[in-house]
């Protein structure tokens, strides 16, 4: 006998709520960086947290992780190394190659944007009961640990 996860019902389930999870996670990160003061694009915030989280990378794959093409890449991270926020190093894996990483001024760049996000959001935290920030909190860490999984692929 299969397990209701196993029937085709249940799939289609499973896909419409992940579906409508990823839309309301990328409302809510929308409506989160809005706010005044945010004088970097999107891409360059992305590229920067990306940078923070892994370490440094190289364009290609900095490139494959915004689904951008690598020239489109090369451009961001030439202007973001104009304004100071990455440096280039030395492939230690290969001479011939470079690694695009986060510096000290990227990483307060990239920090006063997440203040100010989370100073956009908590007034809206605050109307929430203590039971629905504490389920929140919970989500935050298991969305952390999908997105792991999803990264690890």
């Amino acid at each position: 006998m299969q397990s209701s996860r196993e029937t085709p019902q249940a799939d289609a389930a499973t896909e419409r709520r992940a579906s409508e999870l990823i839309v309301a996670a990328s409302r809510f990160v929308r409506a989160a960086s809005r706010h005044r003061g945010r004088d970097r694009s999107p891409i360059v915030l992305r590229t920067l947290s990306n940078l923070l989280a892994s370490g440094p990378m190289r364009i290609g794959d900095l490139a494959v992780a915004e689904h951008i093409t690598q020239p489109t890449m090369t451009g961001v991270v030439k202007r973001m190394e104009l304004e100071g926020l990455v440096a280039r190093e030395s492939d230690p894996d290969d001479g011939r190659a470079w690694l695009v990483a986060i510096t000290p001024a990227g990483q307060e760049v990239l920090e006063g944007f997440r203040v100010r996000a989370g100073e956009r959001v908590e007034p809206a935290l605050a109307h929430l009961t203590e039971e629905e920030r504490s389920i929140l909190w919970s989500a935050a860490r298991i969305m952390g640990k999908v997105t792991a999984e999803l990264n690890s692929e």
